[in-house]
Parts: C-alpha cells; sequence; structure tokens
C-alpha cells in the first residue's frame, strides 16, 4: 500500500486525473484530445482475476475529436490501453457514433442519449464533455488571439461565444461578460 498522509491527517485512496488539450492540425483542422486515468494506493483484484499493484493505472482511455471550425466532429478515435476486464474495449466503436455531430447547445443530452447506459463506456462518456468545453477554449481563442486575426476569425469567435450565453451564471444574459460578448 502507498501510504500517502497529506496536511491534514487524510490518506489518499483513489486518484482520478482528467487531461484535455486542444491543438491546431496543419490542415487547419482541430484535435480535442482527452486522456482519463485512475489508480489507487493499494492492490485491486479486478473481476477477471487480475490484480493491478498500488499506483498501476487500471482506467487508462483516450478520447481525439478532430472537429472542423464549427465545432462538427470529422474524425473519432478511441484509444482503452488500460481497462479493469477485456469486455470494456467493447464499447470503443459506439463512439464513431459522433461523426457529424456538433459540439454546442445539446450537446451533453445528445452523448447520454447515445452512449448512456449499455451503449457506452460511463468513463469515455464522461470525458467527453470537458473535451467539449476544451473545444470552446481552443477554437475560438485560437482563430481570435493566436491565429492571424482576420474579419472571419472575429466572426467565427463571437459566432462561438454567443452560444454560451446562459449556460452558466456568469454568462447570464444580463451580465456584464454577456453584454460585452454581444458587441
Amino acid at each position: 500500500m502507498i501510504d500517502e498522509v497529506d496536511e491534514w491527517g487524510r490518506r489518499l485512496i483513489h486518484r482520478r486525473t482528467v487531461q484535455c488539450q486542444g491543438f491546431l492540425r496543419a490542415d487547419g483542422l482541430w484535435d480535442i484530445e482527452g486522456r482519463l486515468s485512475d489508480s489507487k494506493t493499494h492492490p485491486v483484484t479486478l473481476a477477471e482475476g487480475r490484480t493491478v499493484a498500488a499506483g498501476q493505472i487500471y482506467h487508462g482511455m483516450l478520447i481525439r475529436l478532430t472537429l472542423d471550425d464549427d465545432f462538427f466532429v470529422r474524425e473519432v478515435q478511441v484509444g482503452m490501453p488500460d481497462v479493469p476486464t477485456s469486455e470494456c474495449r467493447g464499447a470503443a466503436a459506439a463512439y464513431q457514433q459522433l461523426l457529424g455531430e456538433q459540439i454546442g447547445p445539446g450537446f451533453s443530452r445528445r452523448i447520454k442519449t447515445l452512449f448512456g447506459g449499455i451503449g457506452g463506456c460511463v468513463h469515455l462518456t464522461e470525458l467527453l464533455l470537458p473535451i467539449a468545453t476544451t473545444a470552446f477554449q481552443t477554437i475560438p481563442m485560437a482563430r481570435a488571439m493566436v491565429a492571424p486575426r482576420t474579419a472571419q476569425d472575429t466572426e467565427a469567435y463571437r459566432n462561438a461565444t454567443g452560444k454560451l450565453i446562459n449556460t452558466c451564471h456568469a454568462l447570464r444574459e444580463d451580465s456584464p461578460v454577456a453584454i460585452f460578448l454581444k458587441k
């Protein structure tokens, strides 16, 4: 057992790490990639009888969505190198249903419909939400601030950020932030 005790005297039992990144590809498309890993501080015996050592990843998963400027999914790649049971990998192909879908209003409901229950892997499905927010942090911001700025880039930024109105408290329609974004 790994005995990590923090400054408050708590002993760590489980660690989940989620990392998302957004990349501009040479062909002008965007790769939005999410990775999830789970490990325990103690050995775990899994359903198929295999024992995972303390600190060893037993959920190691990746989803990469290739998007266009309008947030339509053009390619889907799923990797599941570390899974608790070989049955888990059977869910990977389901995520090809994302081809042609658009990340935007209603995306959360859509992925729950497509991949809820036995339609997918709960871990991969959960990973799609931070991937979606990473797309909104990547594409419009890069077009507006990093890439050479054109009228088309400015319009794309406004369209993307305008879709965020009323998605949280800070972006409620009458907030200073929303009013600024509507200009």
